[in-house]
């Protein structure tokens, strides 16, 4: 089956690390970008980067009209300004034909404001990745309300096809997923420092050697799941009363004392049997385990890790 023909909207990080993706899976990669001089330093960083064989299969573009003549999925990668971009996809839109799938990279603009002068918004979403994509695998798909639902699913198996973990996002709101759970640790971080409850080398200590470790493998609500021998619903009832306490807020706003700690324990039974705890506290050891390994040399490189 012949793989859609991609046209990479701008030649910046993001971009470039689309194009890799895209060009290493098989696919013909169009990169268009106004300014010469960022297609000259793109091709130079991706002849660092890809095979041959992956890297001629991408074309540098300096215009709309040869980038998206034949594309089948359109990925904007350009600047992050709502302006910018509404005139950026309009002017696609008149290059592309009717069935061609229009994307964009945005981190911090909404899908309802992007396309909202779209002719056909159905066929718009917001694929929004982690910084580089090659590097981290994992994806937001980001449905404005007009979006068709199939063209969603279309997306999230081309994603997975990449080698990408793709997040369904339900509701479109400020951070989608990703930033939102950035930003609330990053909150909590600097409320740390400013109190004068730990240093900054002691709050990236923390995400580093330990939530940072265990979340490689499994999110929090996984692993708050494997720490309690009845799960999910066993860890809730015994340490979520604490948790609610430590809360910036308290106990009163915390969202352990809302109805999310059921819908995850129903979650958890739904994706692992109970009976599969200890399998899979197991395999996490081992991962741990592995990974601890592989950061070893680099504590023993680095002056900070000297000190620990």
């Amino acid at each position: 089956m012949t793989k859609p023909v991609i046209a990479v909207i701008g030649a910046g990080l993001i971009g470039r690390s689309w194009s890799i993706l895209f060009g290493a899976a098989g696919h013909e990669v169009r990169l268009c970008d106004m300014s010469q001089a960022a297609l000259d330093l793109a091709r130079q960083w991706l002849a660092e980067q890809l095979s041959p064989a992956a890297l001629s299969r991408i074309r540098f573009c300096a215009g709309l009209d040869e980038a998206l003549a034949g594309a089948d999925y359109v990925q904007e990668a350009a600047l992050e300004d709502l302006a910018v971009k509404q005139a950026l996809f309009r002017s696609i839109e008149d290059h592309v034909g009717a069935d061609c799938v229009l994307a964009s990279s945005t981190s911090a603009l909404l899908p309802d404001d992007i396309f909202a002068a779209m002719r056909r918004p159905q066929r718009c979403l917001v694929a929004h990745p982690a910084n580089p994509p090659h590097l981290l695998p994992v994806v937001e798909l980001v449905p404005a309300p007009a979006t068709d639902p199939v063209l969603v699913d279309r997306v999230a198996a081309m994603m997975t096809g990449l080698g990408q973990d793709v997040i369904r996002v339900q509701v479109s709101q400020p951070g989608f997923v990703l930033n939102r759970l950035q930003s609330a640790l990053v909150e909590e971080a600097l409320r740390l420092v400013a109190g004068g409850v730990a240093s900054p080398e002691d709050v990236d200590r923390a995400v580093r050697s330990g939530l940072g470790m265990r979340w490689a493998f499994a999110g929090p609500f996984e692993v708050m799941d494997l720490n309690a021998s009845g799960g999910f619903a066993d860890y809730a009832a015994r340490l979520g009363p604490a948790l609610a306490a430590s809360a910036p807020g308290g106990s009163a706003t915390s969202g352990w004392s809302g109805k999310a700690p059921a819908l995850i324990a129903q979650a958890r039974r739904e994706t692992l049997d109970l009976k599969a705890i200890p399998a899979r506290q197991t395999w996490l050891a081992g991962k741990l385990q592995e990974l601890r390994r592989l950061k070893q040399p680099a504590r023993e490189e680095s002056p900070e890790g000297a000190l620990s």
